[in-house]
């Protein structure tokens, strides 16, 4: 069998196979909606029953909370299936999962576009194994939430940036990038923060000189899609709420939720910021809400800041595996917790390995790696000052996912450094024990429920 054959019957059977664990997942599991996948449900449902985007369609849109929640993507991404398929679970789940193998074959061809002369087949591989066989993510998979169609629209979006920066015929992917980040917007709005590096390369690209001619029309071409991506649905809002609301009206609430005298930082119940909702209604109560943390802010920075530091460490905390959803018990839990545990410190230990060794690069792979890891940087970027999760990291996996390829393949072919290695692991260890020793009684409790 020839290099190349082999190499795709490699790559066939790790989509394959990623593809496998999600359909396998879903359907031994049968998750059905809670919560915010209730939520969505619903939406999308009344969407398609032609009660408008609503929750609750017997309530008025401003009394209905549709408008909080995340979205308005997947929603509409949703009711898209249910208008073709009707209201079947099963197909959303089938489609989740060739999403999710997708994404994993994505991250194998972005790792192609970045580490052009220094690639190998086991960055290639191992790429699209740490994406396509992340326990966090197949769990994702099994659910009607966000994360599996927003992490395949963020890598979608970054694979036809580079695919832009490395094709003769720069206008080809544009117009798709566009769109694709458009829709990643309306998805998980975190998603915006993508555009900084974007933009930075447009008009700091050295092939025509900076600020150049090119570099303005592309940018005048990427506003002009995102326009026409979220106009309708501004429009509507504007209607509906007469407020300028592009994607979902949360901003204020979910500021104030993560940010008030005393907070971890983490999603969890504020009464100041429920009565601003719900007592004046879903705009006007997010104005005071976003009034109230600009107050916080400013007269409190030292507590801010010390919040916001919080939430770093819960975002990269190795502390924090997935395990402890509803559908999940016993044995399942465990193993559950064990393999998302050993995914986040490989997914970050070898991740940050990977980007550590982009300085031994020489150009244009040192570019594109470093304009890769700026992309990666975004997503916890546009979390950490609000509200942190362990679900809100999973936007970073596919774009970490293709340093651990070039770090795993690296060690693979030299020695390990120990000090770096001791540095980046220890950090991790140490911050995990942190996080764990700053949340001892949470830590009992969730022992108590496991055992």
């Amino acid at each position: 069998m020839s290099e190349n054959k082999k190499t795709s019957a490699i790559l066939t059977a790790i989509i394959l196979a990623s593809l496998a664990a999600s359909l396998s997942y879903s359907f031994y599991f049968k998750i059905r909606p809670a919560v915010d996948a209730a939520a969505y449900d619903r939406i999308a449902w009344n969407l398609v029953q032609g009660n408008g985007y609503k929750e609750n369609s017997s309530l008025s849109y401003d009394e209905d909370i549709a408008i909080l929640r995340v979205g308005p993507g997947y929603q509409f991404f949703l009711a898209g299936i249910y208008f073709v398929f009707g209201r079947s679970y099963e197909v959303a789940w089938v489609i989740n999962a060739l999403l999710h193998a997708l994404t994993a074959l994505l991250a194998y061809f972005l790792s192609k576009e970045i580490f052009r002369e220094n690639w190998n087949r086991v960055l290639g591989f191992a790429s699209a194994a740490f994406t396509g066989f992340s326990p966090d993510l197949i769990t994702m998979s099994g659910m009607l939430m966000t994360e599996t169609l927003a992490v395949f629209l963020v890598i979608l979006l970054v694979y036809l940036f580079f695919k832009h920066i490395n094709s003769p015929d720069r206008l080809t992917y544009l117009i798709p990038m566009a769109l694709v980040f458009g829709f990643a917007v309306l998805t998980r709005t975190p998603s915006a923060l993508l555009v900084l590096p974007i933009f930075y390369y447009f008009f700091t690209c050295p092939e025509h000189g900076r600020g150049g001619k090119k570099q303005w029309v592309r940018f005048f071409i990427f506003i002009a899609v995102l326009t026409a991506v979220f106009t309708p649905w501004t429009v509507r809002n504007y209607k509906i709420y007469n407020a300028f609301i592009p994607t979902t009206g949360v901003l204020g609430y979910d500021l104030l939720v993560g940010n008030h005298p005393g907070a971890s930082g983490e999603l969890e119940p504020y009464e100041p910021a429920e009565r601003y909702v719900y007592e004046y209604g879903r705009t006007e109560g997010n104005k005071l809400a976003l009034k109230e943390v600009l107050s916080f802010i400013f007269f409190n920075p030292l507590e801010f800041l010390k919040i916001t530091l919080k939430r770093i460490s819960i975002y990269f905390s190795i502390s924090r595996p997935t395990g402890f959803w509803f559908h999940l018990e016993g044995a399942d839990r465990a193993v559950t917790l064990v393999f998302s545990a050993i995914y986040s410190a490989l997914i970050f230990g070898l991740g940050f390995w990977g980007v550590y060794k982009i300085k031994f690069l020489s150009n244009p792979d040192k570019e594109g790696a470093k304009l890769l890891f700026w992309l990666t940087l975004m997503a916890p970027l546009a979390v950490i000052f609000i509200i942190v999760e362990t679900r809100y990291r999973f936007l970073i996996y596919p774009l970490l996912a293709v340093f651990a390829g070039f770090g795993l393949s690296d060690l693979f072919k030299k020695k390990l450094e120990f000090r770096p290695a001791l540095a980046i692991w220890g950090v991790l260890l140490l911050n995990g024990a942190i996080d764990g020793l700053r949340n001892l009684d949470r830590v009992a409790e969730k022992l108590k429920e496991l055992l």
